[in-house]
């Protein structure tokens, strides 16, 4: 971490200055690159250049000019947040710390120009990066796109092999790093300052008050950073899953993450807000119980509402390890964790689907759960709906996806809601839109939503209303995206696959994201209730549409995901895309389950199979006695090629589809069926797979003999 050169700077190398370290680096990609050029190797130029401006993956891992801007930007607005909120708790001025505030930065720009005189000299003074006002949102996504704009005509000239190119790569390279050296000055203009306010303030009104007002802040100032970050790295076209490598511009992290096993870590070797703290500490003589603050309340709740936004499923996030105390920070991390003691249960709820009612102000051709205008008597009381969520987090914090029908049509769908997030569940929201104005988007808000998936089946107004059944549909579906934006709901869009829009879905995609979403779910039909009367595509047809939507992840921002369509696990891994952030393809029975409106637990939506209902048997025996989910929790009893296939344990194949397409006793009304009525095999080979297994001699699998 660059200890043994320590003494060249006046605060600590390797905890202060990986930034300039990495852009010393990059410096010297960009002067090969240009070599490169002049010689003709423009293939060796363009991959250089790639990497210095878009980053690159491997053992040195490096977020590139990109990924350190916007870094470093959201660190300002985070930095500057620490100081700014407390001082708006205790109702206080801010405190007069200009002349140590004025030596420490001097110290730290002293610093910078040491390290990068030789690569990347810093012609501004000490003031020059300071002294205009922190940029708004708006004004931090216009220059990083004036920036990529400029990378993108650098980048066609490599492709003429435009002779200029050599030059044009220097000087863009500058601009890139007169920026990145500009927010991360700030940065530490920011993080001195908020350093000295809060020794300033546990002197004026002591340490156990400043103790509790950060406390109590702690959650508030999570949210509020993350989401500033966000709204700004999504903008501008990062993808979600992106975002955790932005903190290796500043930081040594270890890190490992088993889905399977619900839960990992992430630890860092070292800190720049911890270094800028220590060597004030020192200078000043002054104790590190003002440090241990920010450690212990402002980045632990950094770090977990970061997570919160990153992992798709609950999580929580402790911290056994302190940078300031321990001289390392490591968070550990646990999917859907219970209120109780860890859980040692191998499968426990990661998802909860819960159809609230069967009342639907629309008329889809292919409703899974043959939703209508008339109401379902036996529904949920919302005494009962409450128990039900009682019971649930009993066994774990799963997400909890409020569906119907259009659950909006629950006159209590708002007291559902603030009960499940009041004890700790993330709530998600499907609907087709139609009753989502600003006023139900606020109130979605204030009572604790996290996200709204809206239906939209193409990109042609007339298409969706026709599939959908009812004139204008499109059109609400549209204006309800909008005001959830406007009120701060994340919304993901979900778009059905038929033989109607099959060459339209990359059209459908565009759509979503001009409309700024943030996840896109391709969903594929499954015989089940007037789903069985929809002509479905052939299973060559639904191979190259799994193949086709994980080629477009690098096109388009969104976060993309087949849905009902556990083969995309085996084809992202085949075309090495990323799907780390998912723990299986088909997650039935195993990390998921459905809830019917009267309270019955089935495996999924689509596999209509009543295990058991809450009212009569406990969540909790139903999840873990349930002979039908153990079954499908034992690979070995799978199949046909599914049985024998190397991708079992990543894929599973889609055992709605098998017990759908086996059985005759599907129906178009969408009724429950016993484990002892069944006539399909749920356990069969997906028959629409077209994938033929290897031998299972593979390390990744183990075959039982």
């Amino acid at each position: 971490m660059g200890e043994e050169r320590a003494s060249l700077t006046k605060f600590n190398e390797g905890h202060c200055h990986k930034w300039a370290l990495l852009l010393k680096a990059r410096k010297r990609k960009i002067d090969k690159a240009s070599k490169a050029t002049a010689s003709g190797d423009h293939k060796t130029a363009k991959r250089l250049a790639y990497e210095v401006f878009h980053g690159s993956t491997g053992r040195n891992s490096d977020p590139g000019m990109e990924g350190s801007l916007l870094y470093h930007m959201a660190m300002v607005t985070k930095m500057a947040s620490e100081y700014r909120l407390v001082l708006e708790e205790l109702r206080v001025d801010v405190p007069s710390v200009e002349r140590p505030l004025w030596r420490f930065y001097s110290d730290f720009v002293s610093d910078a120009k040491e390290l990068l005189h030789d690569s990347i000299p810093i012609t501004m003074n000490a003031g020059g990066a300071i002294k205009r006002q922190n940029l708004s949102v708006d004004e931090k996504i216009l220059r990083f796109q004036k920036l990529t704009e400029e990378t993108k005509k650098v980048e066609d000239m490599l492709d003429r092999k435009d002779p200029g190119a050599r030059d044009r790569l220097q000087s863009l390279f500058r601009e890139w790093a007169e920026h990145v050296v500009e927010m991360r000055l700030r940065q530490e203009y920011e993080t001195i300052k908020g350093f000295l306010i809060m020794e300033r303030l546990a002197d004026d009104i002591g340490l156990e008050e400043l103790r509790e007002t950060m406390s109590r802040l702690g959650k508030r100032f999570g949210d509020e950073t993350v989401d500033s970050a966000f709204n700004v790295t999504l903008k501008v076209g990062m993808p979600k899953e992106k975002l955790q490598k932005l903190m290796l511009c500043d930081h040594f992290i270890e890190h490992k993450m088993d889905m399977k096993n619900l839960g990992g870590f992430m630890r860092f070797l070292n800190c720049p807000i911890h270094g800028s703290h220590s060597y004030m500490e020192a200078e000043l003589g002054t104790k590190s119980e003002t440090s241990q603050l920010f450690c212990t309340y402002f980045c632990k709740s950094h770090a977990q509402s970061m997570f919160e936004k990153v992992i798709p499923f609950p999580v929580g996030v402790s911290q056994p390890l302190r940078m300031a105390t321990n001289g390392k920070c490591e968070f550990r991390i646990r999917l859907a964790p219970t209120s109780t003691a860890p859980s040692a249960e191998k499968y426990v709820p990661l998802v909860v689907s819960w159809n609230v009612t069967l009342r639907c102000n629309l008329k889809c051709s292919h409703c899974y759960i043959n939703a209508g205008e008339k109401e379902f008597r036996d529904e949920l009381s919302t005494d009962a709906a409450k128990m039900l969520i009682h019971q649930i987090v009993e066994v774990s914090r799963p997400l909890l996806i409020l569906s119907g029908g259009e659950p909006l049509l629950r006159e209590d769908i708002f007291e559902i809601i603030r009960y499940g997030a009041d004890r700790g569940l993330k709530i998600g929201m499907g609907s087709n839109g139609m009753l989502i104005d600003d006023d139900v988007a606020r109130k979605l808000k204030d009572s604790g939503m996290s996200t709204v998936a809206i239906s939209l089946d193409s990109s042609i107004p007339e298409r969706h209303d026709e599939f959908r059944g009812v004139k204008g549909c499109w059109e609400h579906a549209v204006n309800a995206i909008y005001a959830l934006k406007r009120n701060g709901i994340h919304v993901q869009v979900n778009a059905t696959v038929t033989r109607q829009n099959y060459n339209e879905v990359d059209d459908i995609m565009s759509l979503a994201e001009n409309l700024g979403v943030e996840n896109f779910h391709l969903f594929f039909l499954v015989p089940t209730g007037r789903g069985t009367n929809v002509e479905d595509i052939t299973p060559r047809m639904y191979e190259e549409m799994i193949t086709s939507t994980l080629a477009q992840t690098t096109k388009y921002k969104m976060n993309i995901k087949p849905s009902c369509a556990p083969q995309f696990m085996r084809v992202a891994e085949e075309q090495g895309v990323d799907m780390s952030r998912w723990v299986r393809g088909c997650m039935a029975g195993l990390y998921y389950c459905r809830i019917y409106p009267s309270g019955e637990v089935t495996p999924c939506p689509y596999m209509p199979v009543s295990l058991g209902n809450i009212r009569d048997r406990s969540f909790r025996d139903i999840w873990f006695n349930s002979e039908v989910f153990k079954a499908l929790r034992d690979f070995d009893q799978l199949k046909g090629k599914c049985g024998i296939c190397e991708f079992h344990d990543i894929c599973g194949g889609c055992r709605a589809r098998a017990y759908g397409v086996s059985t005759d006793f599907m129906d178009f009304c969408g009724a429950l069926h016993n484990p002892t009525e069944t006539r399909g095999n749920y356990m069969a080979e997906d028959p629409w797979c077209i994938y033929q297994p290897k031998a299972r001699s593979f390390e990744r699998s183990n075959i039982k003999k």
